[in-house]
């Protein structure tokens, strides 16, 4: 397995400060602002690998491919959206599934730019019983890069992201489906199909302040045009606009290094 070139701490430990204006769920109008202080670990093996978005497993690497398995996920929605009045609320949505990334520059450049894509099954998480459900399966494709050495003497790393998703039927019509038992005036029965359902840019830099506090800023465009759920009444808008920030504190980090990266 190829190595980076860099040497970081084998983990680190520490409190993460966040807060994001996120939308009810892609193509809602109505947003909502999370602010929650957040343990993380970091850990950069060879084998298992997290950051602050989540953790994977690598099975399977050379100089150029990499396989892992993936998590993902979204918050619940309540029953204060006005779009769903009167519909049930929407559990939290948690992803697990395989994955691979493709590196496009070689895998130990500083600056990689490098193709990602992935399938997971998606289980809603009821908020008050903590009961689950299948909800389908969702993936897709996305090309990354990061920039280290730009403003490496202002101890900046930057990042692009570019990607499309797809989400079979079950997926779509738990979310953006309306039963004929909830249709109102303005909110007919509809019934939503699988494909494709967006494109995102975004777009982030993280600034390390000291040896131990950093911070981080972080947007997203969503655009649904020509989704699969598009003409779904519960969709009020085809742009979402995500906004966050983050002061992050590295309480603790190891003395034995490792040369792969957490992303």
């Amino acid at each position: 397995m190829a190595l980076e070139s860099s040497e970081r701490p084998l983990w680190e430990i520490g409190l993460f400060g966040g807060a994001a204006r996120l939308p009810h769920y892609r193509g809602s109008d109505e947003y909502r602002l999370y602010v929650l202080p957040l343990p993380y670990i970091i850990y950069r093996g060879e084998i298992v690998r997290a950051n602050r978005e989540g953790l994977k497993g690598i099975f399977w690497a050379t100089d150029r491919f990499e396989t892992a398995l993936s998590f993902s996920g979204s918050p619940p929605v309540d029953d204060d959206n006005d779009a769903r009045k009167g519909m049930p609320e929407l559990g939290a949505i948690l992803e697990v599934g395989p994955g691979f990334k493709f590196f496009i520059t070689e895998r130990g450049n500083p600056d990689p730019l490098y193709l990602t894509a992935g399938v997971r099954t998606a289980i809603s998480v009821d908020t008050d019983d903590f009961g689950t459900a299948y909800r389908g399966i969702r993936g897709g494709v996305k090309l990354v890069y990061r920039n280290r050495t730009w403003l490496e003497g202002r101890r900046t790393t930057l990042g692009l992201n570019a990607g499309i998703d797809f989400a079979n039927r079950e997926y779509n019509d738990y979310i953006y489906s309306v039963d004929p038992g909830y249709a109102v005036p303005g909110r007919p029965a509809y019934r939503a199909d699988g494909g494709y359902t967006g494109f995102s840019v975004s777009a982030n830099a993280v600034k390390k302040l000291t040896g131990r506090w950093s911070v981080a800023a972080y947007y997203r465009w969503d655009n649904l045009s020509g989704t699969a759920y598009a003409d779904s009444p519960l969709v009020k808008t085809e742009n979402n606009h995500i906004i966050g920030c983050a002061l992050i504190w590295t309480i603790f980090q190891s003395e034995e290094t490792s040369r792969y990266q957490s992303e």
